[in-house]
């Protein structure tokens, strides 16, 4: 049988604290910092309605595209990299020319669509260096 001191527990317990908390204040600061700039959600917003509105509506509810907003599109794209989300985008819309919209614009599109989903802003905006995060509202 062993015997577990009460001061070795009592280590234990601490250790085990203290990296609770450390991990526990990991994920609010990935929070507090956001997901993409309010000015690129802005910018966002004009490009969709120019380049995307026709068909996905100036609200994201859909019509000949499908919703990019609501349950629909988060039952699809959440927990997933934001990589595959861009991806698709970039390679498949606008349907009409695929490929077409220039990266930074893609991006800020991108945003528009988060922020639309409740995804919020923060201070760096939504690019390559946030690719392989996953799509979780915090």
């Amino acid at each position: 049988m062993m015997i577990i001191c009460p001061a070795t527990r009592f280590t234990k317990f601490t250790a085990a604290a203290a990296l609770a908390c450390v991990a526990g204040s990991i994920v609010p600061a990935a929070a507090a910092d956001g997901w993409f700039t309010q000015a690129q959600a802005t910018r966002g917003h004009q490009l969709f309605n120019t380049l995307c509105a026709q068909c996905h509506r100036p609200d994201l509810t859909g019509a000949v595209g499908p919703a990019l907003v609501g349950q629909s599109f988060l039952a699809t794209w959440a927990n997933k990299p934001l990589s595959d989300l861009y991806t698709f985008e970039h390679t498949k819309m606008p349907a009409v020319n695929p490929g077409s919209v220039p990266a930074d614009q893609m991006w800020a599109i991108t945003a528009y669509i988060l922020q639309k989903n409740g995804f919020t802003a923060g201070t760096s905006a939504l690019g390559d260096t946030a690719a392989s995060r996953l799509l979780a509202r915090q």
